[in-house]
């Protein structure tokens, strides 16, 4: 499959699958201090919209990532594509995200358990969807 839209569409639901488990399963303790504190009815009527906007901004930027990653694949260490070559491009655009939450963490140290698992959760999210689109686009 040589299509970057029908990759980066499988892209942005694995982004929302790996963004709703980091962030709902994995980062649970000790980030209550970072959320609203709502009542289960105020609860009710945020999730909904809130799971809308993650789905639409997770596919958005699967098809980016899909489209940059094709236009970019041949400057690539791993020569060929595959699910290596998805995996360093996806490691390749962390990196920014590395130094800025790590740098913003040096002088934000309240929120530094937000910027680690913000760091973490971007490099999970690139990685699978690198995993991803390089099998999809060979």
């Amino acid at each position: 499959m040589h299509s970057w839209i029908v990759a980066g569409l499988f892209a942005g639901v694995v982004i929302f699958v790996v963004d709703y488990v980091m962030w709902g399963k994995v980062f649970t303790k000790g980030m209550d201090a970072y959320a609203e504190q709502l009542s289960p009815e105020q609860m009710k009527a945020f999730m909904g919209p809130a799971l809308a906007k993650s789905a639409v901004l997770s596919l958005l930027f699967g098809l980016v990532f899909a489209y940059v990653y094709g236009r970019l694949r041949t400057a690539l260490w791993v020569e060929g594509g595959g699910a290596l070559a998805g995996m360093e491009f996806g490691t390749v655009l962390w990196v920014p995200v590395l130094f800025a939450t790590v740098g913003g963490s040096v002088w934000y140290t309240r929120v530094r358990a937000l910027h680690r698992a913000t760091m973490w959760a971007w490099l999970a999210r690139l990685n699978a969807a690198g995993l991803v689109v390089g099998l999809l686009m060979r």
